[in-house]
């Protein structure tokens, strides 16, 4: 994925504000941020920029594809970058980690959907829940 081409090709310029918000993004190794987390993050380059003109960028490099949304059922949206790769989270409960989870079937389930409810599957997202190994391992309570 080439961010500044697809910028372009819609019209926009990389500026160092977006840039900025990309690089937060890609600073996290896959591990979604909420926009607060983006925003602290970018200001430290750029101390005066506002919440509204994090969540803008954000919304259109999502609109463009190069970043996508993450729902972990918090109160705030998760963002990540787009890499092609299809990919889920685990989030622990007790710490608040997110992993993503590489690995999965989609097809069957949008089929049985389809089938039994005459709805058209086009995307989904998946996140499972529990306690992650240094949560449980001895010495931590649990």
């Amino acid at each position: 994925m080439d961010a500044e081409r697809r910028l372009r090709s819609r019209g926009y310029r990389l500026t160092p504000q977006r840039r900025a918000v990309l690089e937060a993004l890609a600073g996290e190794g896959g591990r979604p941020l909420d926009t607060s987390q983006i925003h602290k993050r970018v200001s430290r380059e750029f101390p005066g920029i506002g919440l509204a003109t994090v969540y803008r960028t954000l919304e259109l490099l999502v609109e463009l594809g190069i970043a996508l949304p993450v729902h972990l059922h918090e109160g705030s949206r998760h963002y990540e970058l787009n890499t092609g790769e299809h990919r889920h989270h685990l989030v622990c409960l007790s710490c608040g980690e997110v992993q993503p989870f590489r690995g999965c079937d989609p097809g069957e389930l949008a089929e049985r959907v389809r089938d039994e409810s005459d709805f058209l599957v086009t995307s989904h997202c998946l996140s499972l829940f529990g306690i992650c190994g240094s949560c449980r391992s001895p010495g931590r309570g649990r």
